[in-house]
């Protein structure tokens, strides 16, 4: 496993090398560490699955610059998505909407700075998942991102602890009815949610 420090002046270039290569990086959010790979790779999606343990059946969100480059992945354009991210991205909101394809996607635009550079570099969304073993708590330093772990991530980033939101993972919310609800309570609450949803 490669490491290097979210401050170093290749740290950029080295985990879009890394994913671009079908790897998986280890790298801070707002929120907490989270293990990413791009969203058109299966095999990098995969190896999430098999470093965490996770469930076949507990899907990844997806990261992306912009809800327009989310869209061209396959998210269905959504005036409710358009108003929450209006007012809540970047920043700690998860939101499930269909998908062009008849599935359903959880998407957040991240406000990391280091992540959101890395997303712009790219030009293309990741697949991606709290730092931890399934069922354990999510990781707040680079060293708690990868113990547990079934093995290692390709790369991880050092982006020291993250204490934006004290760790609290973001807030995730489903639009696939006619109301919106919330399926994981995190910094934003639904009277918030429903104000944005609101306005016209």
């Amino acid at each position: 496993m490669k490491r290097c420090r979210e401050s170093d002046s290749g740290a950029l270039d080295e985990a879009a090398a890394v994913l671009r290569a079908g790897g998986v990086v280890a790298l801070p959010t707002e929120t907490v560490y989270g293990l990413t790979a791009l969203w058109r790779c299966q095999g990098a999606r995969q190896k999430i699955y098999q470093l965490k343990h996770r469930p076949a059946d507990k899907r990844l969100q997806m990261l992306a610059a912009s809800i327009s480059v989310a869209v061209a992945a396959g998210l269905c354009p959504d005036e409710r998505l358009e108003r929450l991210g209006r007012h809540f991205w970047p920043g700690a909101l998860t939101v499930v909407s269909s998908t062009q394809g008849g599935d359903s996607i959880g998407l957040r635009v991240p406000a990391h700075p280091f992540l959101a550079a890395l997303l712009g570099r790219l030009g293309e969304p990741l697949a991606a998942t709290s730092a931890n073993a399934s069922g354990q708590p999510a990781a707040v330093t680079a060293p708690a991102a990868v113990c547990g772990l079934d093995g290692e991530p390709d790369l991880l980033i050092d982006g020291g602890e993250v204490s934006v939101t004290a760790g609290t993972a973001s807030t995730v919310v489903s639009l696939l009815g006619p109301e919106a609800v919330i399926l994981r309570q995190g910094p934003i609450g639904l009277a918030a949610i429903q104000a944005a949803l609101a306005v016209v």
